[in-house]
């Protein structure tokens, strides 16, 4: 039983799994990759392959976030088959990416009020 105990993390998750909130962090980091691709490489695909380039992008976030392709990989399946997990961790970006998003969107104009009101 104690060996067992011992091949879990504090959060739940297996010693081999990325822990959930770096997990997010490089999840984050492949969607901004994504948008990076979508926004300004998609722009450009008659020039280049837009899919190799987008592929090259994810690998650098893997290396810069020192995590490998295969724990990646591993990791992202085993969120995905623990419903609970999966739907903390993509709530948790949806309400970084809508932050982030409010602090960038000008706010909107009061309209002036009439005269005589």
């Amino acid at each position: 039983m104690l060996i067992l105990a011992g091949c879990k993390r504090n959060d739940g998750v297996p010693g081999d799994i990325l822990p959930r909130d770096r997990m997010e962090k490089v999840l984050w980091d492949m969607i901004q990759a994504d948008e990076y691709s979508n926004q300004y490489l998609s722009k450009d695909s008659t020039r280049i392959n837009v899919k190799k380039e987008t592929i090259k992008l994810y690998g650098q976030v893997l290396q810069i976030n020192k995590v490998s392709k295969e724990d990646f990989k591993n990791s992202f399946q085993y969120y995905l088959r623990r419903p609970d997990l999966e739907k903390k961790m993509f709530d948790t970006l949806f309400e970084r990416a809508r932050r982030q998003r409010t602090a960038v969107l000008p706010k909107p104009i009061a309209p002036k009020p009439k005269a005589g009101h």
